[in-house]
């Protein structure tokens, strides 16, 4: 009962409260940044600068394929892991069947959901990559000296909540299974809180960063 009881509070009032949190924080990050403003720009656009920004907002994500073979002789683990890794913690975030019916309490609508095989595809290419990232940064000398504690923390948390959940859904049953959602649960919730204080919060600086970049690429008239 008391298993129970600690899951109802964490799926409810906790999960809530989390969220709540979590879009206070990221709001106060992305309002911060802008409240920084820009140096002023007297001189005279060569080129489009709005349509430049949008341009690289929506061109992005896939120039790195332009440049496959030189990323990828260089930062090959990098690449293609945090390809896996986001692409499978995404997909699970949002499209697991189990987590599309609790998006339904807390939006209001169901989203569209995979089917469980695709599911366990994702957990296990997320977990496994996210362990080669975080084995790369410690053997690598550049990615040692920009690591902190922050990062290995994350991981570790982002690690337990994949795990837990995989546990929970393929090898757990009876009392072990709701010790394992209660923990996957806990585990959300804290990553959830922890995200606007960490840089894993850097998904708030990129529309931004990208915005900025292209505005100043068309300001200047340079096609890149």
């Amino acid at each position: 009962m008391i298993d129970v009881e600690f899951y109802d509070f964490v799926r409810g009032p906790l999960l809530e409260f989390a969220l709540y949190f979590f879009f206070a924080g990221i709001a106060y990050r992305f309002l911060r940044v802008l409240l920084l403003g820009l140096p002023k720009d007297y001189a005279k656009p060569k080129g489009n600068p709005l349509a430049k920004a949008i341009e690289k907002i929506a061109l992005k994500p896939t120039q790195g394929w332009r440049f496959f073979m030189e990323v990828f002789a260089h930062r090959g683990i990098q690449y293609i892991g945090g390809f896996l890794f986001h692409v499978g913690f995404l997909g699970l975030t949002f499209f697991v069947p189990q987590h599309a019916f609790l998006w339904k309490e807390i939006i209001g609508f169901e989203p569209p959901y995979m089917p469980q095989l695709v599911a366990d595809i994702l957990a296990y290419s997320a977990l496994f990559s996210l362990f080669a990232l975080t084995v790369h940064r410690v053997f690598n000398p550049v990615l040692k000296l920009l690591t902190g504690k922050d990062e290995y923390f994350a991981n570790i948390l982002i690690g337990i909540v994949i795990f837990t959940g995989l546990f929970a859904t393929r090898w757990s049953g009876g009392g072990l299974y709701v010790w394992m959602l209660n923990l996957h649960m806990l585990s959300a919730v804290i990553l959830i809180i922890y995200i606007p204080f960490s840089r894993l919060s850097h998904f708030v600086y990129y529309f931004l960063s990208v915005f900025f970049y292209g505005w100043n690429v068309g300001k200047r008239g340079v096609s890149f």
